[in-house]
């Protein structure tokens, strides 16, 4: 069975009801017309010989894009950024398609997000990490350079500390998740639990002699595919929320690095409690000298009812989670996150089963190597690196950093913008003996789902300098004005709220039509609630009719908006279809005890 991450970010999200007034005229079917805007793919590119020097001496010339195995143009190049004393800042190639104006990458701040995935980061791992990353950190990434912390315990992720060049809010944050609790022991405990309830149940079934008693393999495969259920479950929660923060961070332009880090994420959940109960009864125990291991094959009662397990390769693959972590990988491009893998030490989950269970050689190994699956498929599809299995974070701080400097960005036209599907992208270079890497596909998204990323962004790290750390260039052009107007209680801990959005008509595009001005915008709204909950976003196009004399000078418009708990925040995006220009505004909302 294949799990869609759309419909899962459905299933968990709950949705709020939105309530859109509505418009005083009936909005006439006038074709204001169309906007043309071009949509460029932006890819990293990092080459490097085969001892892993970097190769910085290319031209656009060296480089071949292909979009689904088809080549395209490339429409913008910018070198590698070690090279740029020497070479244009960024070199446009002539193209069919004109490339949007951009700041240059390099003078954008450089951005690290450490994602601490506390759900699968032992205590012993994480308080031992916390203590030397500050240093290695400041060691290592420039005074201009900004930084985020978030955590991941199971639930909505946490901001720990916004974007940020306050190196003391940094180390003070670092010491608190020293010495935080201790949210992944569940999770290693039943890892552990499984493989001993897995052999306990074998071994009752028949005695130290090897002779058999009942029937040892009649409901291990029972048993394992319960297990596969559950963290599977953990999986695909861990995928989704890593899916929408990816997406929150759609406001910060620019090359933005996730350093994830964790004790590992297994790629295909449950396989190795499969694998150990299949070890003790498919015969492949048995030939390797497993104590109290049988071949059903060979076994007679029990035939009618017995789990199979033969049939394990093919039962796993109904938990493989590949697909959800390639579009996840796909999320992540097209907002150019680069997600840098590091996994801590694993002393405490696998080699600890190796203890107390009679497990394989092979059956151990395979099991680590699961739990790394997951996180080089995510690095090597995000165009990031994996460092697995280590006790040197610092190591994974200088391979981020010197791609940082090295890396080059190429830009081009995709033949078919805003289609929703997820698109492959290859890259090849004309110097023999390199090696490349870069993303290796993208979501293409619709305007309207790039603008409600936006909001999310805008809900979840702010809208300003003033507010948060995100640099959005002019986040309200329009001049938009966003208040609360009233409240009122609803069932379940939900309040709704009543917002007036006020929309001043000199920023908007307004065309004159039989002694009226017309125009037309579209409102995006979400709002943040009790236990970081998010609603989805909202949206509704607003058609205008303005008298030419006597018009106010602004047009008010409102809705309201479901909140949890005792308050969050609220975010609005104006779009003016006619002008292009859109608006981002965040307002914090206390809702007020009915009592």
């Amino acid at each position: 069975m294949r799990y869609d991450l759309r419909k899962l970010r459905a299933a968990l999200v709950v949705a709020p009801l939105f309530a859109f007034p509505l418009i005083a005229q009936a909005p006439d079917e006038v074709v204001f017309g169309d906007r043309v805007e071009v949509e460029l793919v932006l890819v990293d590119v990092f080459v490097a010989t085969k001892d892993g020097s970097a190769v910085t001496d290319l031209g656009v010339e060296d480089f071949r894009v292909f979009h689904d195995g088809t080549p395209v143009a490339i429409n913008q190049f910018t070198p590698a950024r070690s090279a740029l004393a020497q070479r244009p800042l960024a070199t446009t190639v002539a193209a069919a398609t004109p490339a949007p104006s951009r700041t240059a990458g390099s003078d954008l701040p450089r951005r690290l997000v450490i994602f601490l995935d506390n759900l699968h980061l032992h205590p012993n791992s994480r308080a031992r990490l916390m203590r030397g990353l500050f240093d290695d950190l400041r060691e290592h990434l420039t005074a201009d350079d900004e930084v985020m912390v978030v955590a991941y315990g199971g639930g909505p992720t946490e901001v720990l500390l916004p974007m940020t060049r306050d190196r003391g809010a940094l180390k003070r944050v670092f010491k608190e998740q020293a010495e935080s609790g201790a949210v992944s022991l569940l999770a290693s405990y039943d890892d552990l639990r499984i493989l001993d309830i897995i052999e306990r149940r074998h071994s009752e079934e028949t005695l130290t002699s090897g002779v058999v008693a009942g029937d040892p393999c009649v409901d291990l495969g029972y048993i394992a595919h319960s297990h596969a259920q559950q963290v599977q479950g953990r999986v695909l929660g861990t995928i989704y929320e890593l899916d929408r923060f990816v997406s929150s961070l759609a406001g910060y332009e620019g090359r933005k690095v996730l350093l994830h880090v964790s004790d590992g994420i297994p790629l295909v959940p449950g396989a190795e409690a499969y694998r150990y109960a299949s070890e003790l009864c498919d015969g492949t125990g048995v030939i390797k000298g497993i104590e109290n291991a049988v071949d059903t094959a060979t076994f007679g009662s029990g035939q009618g009812t017995r789990w199979n397990p033969t049939q394990t390769a093919a039962t796993l693959q109904e938990f493989n989670t590949a697909d959800e972590w390639t579009r996840l990988a796909g999320q992540a491009n097209t907002y150019q996150v680069s997600f840098y893998m590091y996994q801590a030490h694993m002393a405490t989950a696998g080699s600890a089963s190796a203890d107390r269970t009679r497990t394989s050689v092979d059956t151990e190994m395979e099991g680590r190597r699961n739990k790394q699956d997951a996180l080089f498929l995510l690095a090597d599809e995000t165009g990031g690196r994996a460092l697995l299995d280590s006790n040197d974070i610092e190591r994974a701080l200088v391979q981020m950093t010197e791609d940082w400097s090295a890396g080059y960005q190429l830009a081009y036209a995709p033949p078919n913008p805003g289609d929703g599907r997820q698109h492959r992208i290859r890259v090849e270079v004309d110097r023999p003996g390199v090696r490349l890497r870069h993303r290796k596909s993208y979501l293409s998204k619709s305007p309207d789902e790039r603008i409600a990323d936006r909001v999310v962004s805008t809900l979840l790290h702010g809208t300003s300098a003033g507010d948060s750390a995100l640099a959005v260039d002019r986040t309200n052009p329009l001049g938009i004005r966003l208040r609360v107007e009233g409240q009122t209680p609803a069932e379940r801990g939900v309040t709704n709220v009543r917002l007036r959005v006020q929309v001043p008509l000199s920023g908007l595009v307004l065309l004159p039509d039989a002694g009226v001005r017309r125009g037309l915008f579209t409102v995006f709204v979400a709002a943040s609630g009790g236990h970081g909950q998010l609603t989805p976003v909202g949206q509704k196009a607003v058609p205008l009719r303005v008298p030419v004399e006597g018009a106010e000078p602004e047009y008010v418009y409102s809705v309201e908006i479901p909140i949890r708990g005792d308050g969050g925040y609220v975010a609005i995006a104006v779009q003016d279809q006619l002008g292009g220009e859109i608006s981002f505004v965040r307002e914090r909302v206390r809702v007020l005890s009915s009592s």
